[in-house]
Protein backbone atom coordinates (compact mmCIF):
# COMPACT_ATOMS: atom_id res chain seq x y z
CA UNK A 1 0.00 0.00 0.00
CA UNK A 2 1.33 3.41 -1.01
CA UNK A 3 2.28 5.59 1.95
CA UNK A 4 0.70 9.06 2.04
CA UNK A 5 2.96 12.06 1.56
CA UNK A 6 3.54 13.74 4.92
CA UNK A 7 3.05 17.50 4.67
CA UNK A 8 3.78 20.49 6.88
CA UNK A 9 2.58 24.06 6.26
CA UNK A 10 4.31 27.21 7.51
CA UNK A 11 2.21 30.28 6.70
CA UNK A 12 1.53 33.30 8.91
CA UNK A 13 -1.72 34.39 7.23
CA UNK A 14 -4.39 32.44 9.10
CA UNK A 15 -6.98 32.45 6.31
CA UNK A 16 -4.49 31.26 3.70
CA UNK A 17 -3.16 28.56 6.02
CA UNK A 18 -6.61 27.38 7.04
CA UNK A 19 -7.69 27.23 3.41
CA UNK A 20 -4.69 25.12 2.46
CA UNK A 21 -5.28 22.85 5.45
CA UNK A 22 -8.91 22.27 4.47
CA UNK A 23 -8.07 21.51 0.84
CA UNK A 24 -5.13 19.22 1.59
CA UNK A 25 -7.23 17.17 3.99
CA UNK A 26 -9.37 16.21 0.99
CA UNK A 27 -6.38 14.60 -0.75
CA UNK A 28 -6.33 10.88 0.12
CA UNK A 29 -2.62 10.43 -0.67
CA UNK A 30 -1.56 13.40 1.46
CA UNK A 31 -1.29 13.43 5.23
CA UNK A 32 -1.11 16.89 6.84
CA UNK A 33 1.15 16.37 9.87
CA UNK A 34 1.07 19.94 11.23
CA UNK A 35 0.63 23.60 10.31
CA UNK A 36 2.30 26.58 11.97
CA UNK A 37 2.37 30.36 11.64
CA UNK A 38 6.10 31.09 11.95
CA UNK A 39 9.48 29.62 11.14
CA UNK A 40 10.48 29.03 14.74
CA UNK A 41 7.45 26.82 15.36
CA UNK A 42 8.19 24.99 12.11
CA UNK A 43 11.72 24.13 13.21
CA UNK A 44 10.49 22.99 16.62
CA UNK A 45 7.88 20.72 15.03
CA UNK A 46 10.41 19.23 12.62
CA UNK A 47 12.42 18.03 15.61
CA UNK A 48 9.44 15.91 16.71
CA UNK A 49 7.66 15.02 13.46
CA UNK A 50 8.81 13.38 10.25
CA UNK A 51 7.56 15.06 7.09
CA UNK A 52 8.31 14.66 3.39
CA UNK A 53 7.32 18.09 2.07
CA UNK A 54 7.08 21.55 3.64
CA UNK A 55 5.00 24.32 2.09
CA UNK A 56 6.89 27.40 3.25
CA UNK A 57 6.00 31.09 3.16
CA UNK A 58 8.95 33.51 2.97
CA UNK A 59 7.60 36.35 5.07
CA UNK A 60 6.96 35.08 8.59
CA UNK A 61 7.67 36.41 12.09
CA UNK A 62 10.42 35.27 14.49
CA UNK A 63 12.23 33.07 11.94
CA UNK A 64 11.47 34.00 8.34
CA UNK A 65 11.22 31.65 5.38
CA UNK A 66 14.75 32.25 4.14
CA UNK A 67 16.23 31.44 7.53
CA UNK A 68 14.02 28.37 7.94
CA UNK A 69 14.92 27.14 4.44
CA UNK A 70 18.64 27.44 5.15
CA UNK A 71 18.32 25.48 8.40
CA UNK A 72 16.13 22.78 6.86
CA UNK A 73 18.59 22.33 3.98
CA UNK A 74 21.42 21.88 6.48
CA UNK A 75 19.67 19.63 9.02
CA UNK A 76 16.93 17.74 7.17
CA UNK A 77 18.24 16.49 3.84
CA UNK A 78 15.19 14.30 3.16
CA UNK A 79 12.68 17.14 3.61
CA UNK A 80 11.62 18.80 0.35
CA UNK A 81 10.68 22.47 0.64
CA UNK A 82 8.26 24.23 -1.71
CA UNK A 83 8.27 28.00 -1.37
CA UNK A 84 4.89 29.71 -1.75
CA UNK A 85 5.31 33.46 -1.95
CA UNK A 86 3.91 36.71 -3.31
CA UNK A 87 7.45 37.53 -4.47
CA UNK A 88 7.37 35.40 -7.62
CA UNK A 89 10.32 37.10 -9.30
CA UNK A 90 13.54 35.80 -10.85
CA UNK A 91 15.89 36.94 -8.04
CA UNK A 92 13.72 35.37 -5.31
CA UNK A 93 13.26 32.15 -7.26
CA UNK A 94 16.92 31.62 -8.17
CA UNK A 95 18.03 32.50 -4.63
CA UNK A 96 15.64 30.05 -2.98
CA UNK A 97 16.33 27.22 -5.43
CA UNK A 98 20.07 27.72 -4.94
CA UNK A 99 19.54 27.64 -1.15
CA UNK A 100 17.83 24.26 -1.40
CA UNK A 101 14.14 24.79 -2.21
CA UNK A 102 12.78 22.06 -4.47
CA UNK A 103 9.99 24.19 -5.92
CA UNK A 104 8.62 27.74 -5.94
CA UNK A 105 4.97 28.76 -6.39
CA UNK A 106 3.16 32.12 -6.47
CA UNK A 107 0.51 32.61 -3.79
CA UNK A 108 -2.12 33.25 -6.45
CA UNK A 109 -1.66 29.83 -8.08
CA UNK A 110 -4.58 27.40 -8.07
CA UNK A 111 -4.76 24.51 -5.62
CA UNK A 112 -4.24 21.91 -8.36
CA UNK A 113 -0.82 23.42 -9.05
CA UNK A 114 0.10 23.11 -5.38
CA UNK A 115 -0.89 19.44 -5.39
CA UNK A 116 1.04 18.81 -8.63
CA UNK A 117 4.12 20.42 -7.10
CA UNK A 118 3.82 18.29 -3.95
CA UNK A 119 3.69 15.07 -5.96
CA UNK A 120 6.53 16.22 -8.24
CA UNK A 121 9.00 17.05 -5.47
CA UNK A 122 8.11 13.89 -3.57
CA UNK A 123 8.52 11.60 -6.58
CA UNK A 124 11.12 13.42 -8.68
CA UNK A 125 12.98 15.59 -6.17
CA UNK A 126 11.99 18.96 -7.61
CA UNK A 127 9.26 20.97 -9.33
CA UNK A 128 10.51 23.21 -12.15
CA UNK A 129 7.84 25.03 -14.15
CA UNK A 130 8.67 27.35 -17.07
CA UNK A 131 9.11 30.36 -14.78
CA UNK A 132 11.62 28.57 -12.55
CA UNK A 133 13.52 27.23 -15.56
CA UNK A 134 13.79 30.74 -17.03
CA UNK A 135 15.00 32.09 -13.69
CA UNK A 136 17.70 29.44 -13.46
CA UNK A 137 18.79 30.09 -17.03
CA UNK A 138 19.05 33.82 -16.28
CA UNK A 139 21.23 32.97 -13.31
CA UNK A 140 23.45 30.90 -15.59
CA UNK A 141 23.80 33.80 -18.01
CA UNK A 142 24.68 36.13 -15.14
CA UNK A 143 27.29 33.65 -13.90
CA UNK A 144 28.82 33.52 -17.37
CA UNK A 145 28.99 37.32 -17.55
CA UNK A 146 30.69 37.39 -14.16
CA UNK A 147 33.11 34.67 -15.18
CA UNK A 148 31.86 32.11 -12.66
CA UNK A 149 30.92 29.37 -15.12
CA UNK A 150 32.56 26.08 -14.25
CA UNK A 151 35.39 25.23 -16.64
CA UNK A 152 36.15 21.66 -17.56
CA UNK A 153 34.16 18.61 -16.55
CA UNK A 154 35.69 16.21 -14.01
CA UNK A 155 32.91 13.59 -14.18
CA UNK A 156 33.38 10.07 -15.51
CA UNK A 157 31.13 8.70 -18.26
CA UNK A 158 29.11 6.74 -15.69
CA UNK A 159 28.69 9.88 -13.59
CA UNK A 160 27.49 11.69 -16.73
CA UNK A 161 24.80 9.05 -17.13
CA UNK A 162 23.70 9.27 -13.52
CA UNK A 163 23.71 13.08 -13.51
CA UNK A 164 21.44 13.16 -16.56
CA UNK A 165 19.05 10.69 -14.94
CA UNK A 166 19.03 12.78 -11.74
CA UNK A 167 18.18 15.88 -13.78
CA UNK A 168 15.33 13.94 -15.35
CA UNK A 169 13.90 13.29 -11.90
CA UNK A 170 14.86 9.62 -11.51
CA UNK A 171 15.21 8.24 -8.00
CA UNK A 172 18.20 6.18 -6.85
CA UNK A 173 16.12 3.01 -7.11
CA UNK A 174 15.06 3.71 -10.69
CA UNK A 175 18.62 4.69 -11.68
CA UNK A 176 19.91 1.43 -10.24
CA UNK A 177 17.34 -0.54 -12.23
CA UNK A 178 18.04 1.34 -15.47
CA UNK A 179 21.81 0.92 -15.21
CA UNK A 180 21.71 -2.58 -13.68
CA UNK A 181 23.76 -1.57 -10.66
CA UNK A 182 23.06 -1.58 -6.93
CA UNK A 183 21.40 1.31 -5.10
CA UNK A 184 24.52 1.58 -2.94
CA UNK A 185 26.62 2.07 -6.09
CA UNK A 186 24.25 4.81 -7.25
CA UNK A 187 24.55 6.50 -3.86
CA UNK A 188 28.34 6.30 -4.10
CA UNK A 189 28.28 7.88 -7.56
CA UNK A 190 25.92 10.62 -6.38
CA UNK A 191 28.25 11.49 -3.52
CA UNK A 192 31.17 11.62 -5.94
CA UNK A 193 29.19 13.86 -8.31
CA UNK A 194 28.21 16.19 -5.47
CA UNK A 195 31.80 16.37 -4.20
CA UNK A 196 33.29 17.02 -7.65
CA UNK A 197 30.73 19.67 -8.58
CA UNK A 198 30.35 21.18 -5.10
CA UNK A 199 26.60 20.77 -5.55
CA UNK A 200 24.63 19.51 -2.58
CA UNK A 201 21.06 19.72 -3.85
CA UNK A 202 19.12 19.02 -7.05
CA UNK A 203 19.20 22.66 -8.17
CA UNK A 204 22.97 22.77 -7.86
CA UNK A 205 23.35 19.60 -9.90
CA UNK A 206 21.00 20.87 -12.59
CA UNK A 207 22.88 24.18 -12.77
CA UNK A 208 26.17 22.33 -13.11
CA UNK A 209 24.78 20.06 -15.83
CA UNK A 210 23.39 23.00 -17.83
CA UNK A 211 26.60 25.03 -17.45
CA UNK A 212 28.62 22.13 -18.82
CA UNK A 213 26.09 21.36 -21.59
CA UNK A 214 25.32 17.96 -20.11
CA UNK A 215 21.59 18.68 -19.80
CA UNK A 216 19.05 21.11 -21.26
CA UNK A 217 16.26 22.56 -19.12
Amino acid sequence: MKKPIRIAIAEDHALVRQGMVALLKEEKDINLVFDVSDGSALLQQLKKNKVDVVLLDLEMPIVNGHQALRIIAERYSTVHVIIISMHYSDPFISECITMGAKGFLPKNCDFETVVDAIYAVHEQGYYFDDKISRSLLKKLEKDKEQGTTISGNPLTSREHQILELICNGKTNKIIAELLAISIRTVESHRKSISDKTNSHNIAGLVLYAVKNELYNL
